[in-house]
């Protein structure tokens, strides 16, 4: 795959790394622009950090992570100059590495609250159609690409595996089969509830891609009504 094949507006995730090699932080959301082939330059857009936009610094070296169809991809760049496109911060970036498959890595993580139903299938994934049992609805504490937290009624059990929906907005919602990979009791406005960790483990590709894009669209969302320093 080459550089001008990614596709205007796909999601894409990004890994810093310091002088030395080290990774600054969990993955950051952003967007594919451009590719100026004459110059080999990627434009991308400033990504998002707990809330902000994050200042990416001249000569920064990044891993640019993407999806397309089934597979995923990365590449690596180096941060070339910082600029502004229709008063959109954007960063111009040049490739250091062609694009290789990969396995998936580290997921940029968002705080939100959406409705969530899910059963619980026990320590071993049945056949689609041997799953039976009740839904329960429950509410997100964070999602991302990889997994989402859930606030649940009761302590699920370590590597247990459910059945769930995710509602992302009145017309798309999300099934996959996740495994949980941690439950602890909290106290929310006075009630116990359990935060629930649950990885992914069956979602399909073009689902997960849904979801990235969702991130990345409340995210711009958030910034624009000022919910989100600049």
């Amino acid at each position: 795959m080459e550089y001008g094949e990614i596709g205007l507006g796909t999601k894409i995730e990004l890994e810093l790394y310091d002088e030395d090699g080290n990774r600054l932080m969990p993955a950051l959301i952003s967007q594919y622009e451009a590719y100026d082939e004459k110059n080999n330059i990627v434009e991308i857009h400033v990504p998002f950090f707990e809330g902000n936009v994050y200042p990416v610094h001249q000569n920064t070296v990044m891993d640019v992570i993407f999806s397309k169809e089934n597979d995923t991809y990365m590449f690596r760049g180096e941060a070339v100059q910082r600029f502004y496109h229709d008063n959109l911060a954007m960063i111009k970036l040049r490739p250091v590495t062609p694009i290789r498959r990969i396995q998936r890595r580290a997921f940029f993580r968002m705080d939100c609250v959406l409705n969530v139903k899910y059963r619980v299938l026990g320590n071993a994934i049945p056949d689609d159609d041997r799953i039976e049992g009740e839904f329960s609805t429950v509410k997100t504490k964070d999602i991302s690409g990889g997994g989402v937290c859930i606030l649940a009624d009761e302590k699920l059990e370590k590597s247990s595996f459910i059945e769930a929906f995710i509602q992302l907005d009145s017309d798309k919602e999300i099934r996959f089969i996740g495994k949980v990979v941690r439950s602890s009791a909290e106290r929310k406005r006075g009630r116990l509830v359990y935060e629930t960790g649950i990885e992914y483990i069956k979602i399909e590709n073009r689902d997960r891609e849904k979801i990235i894009g969702y991130i990345f669209e409340v995210q711009r969302e958030r910034l624009k009504k000022g919910w989100l320093k600049a």
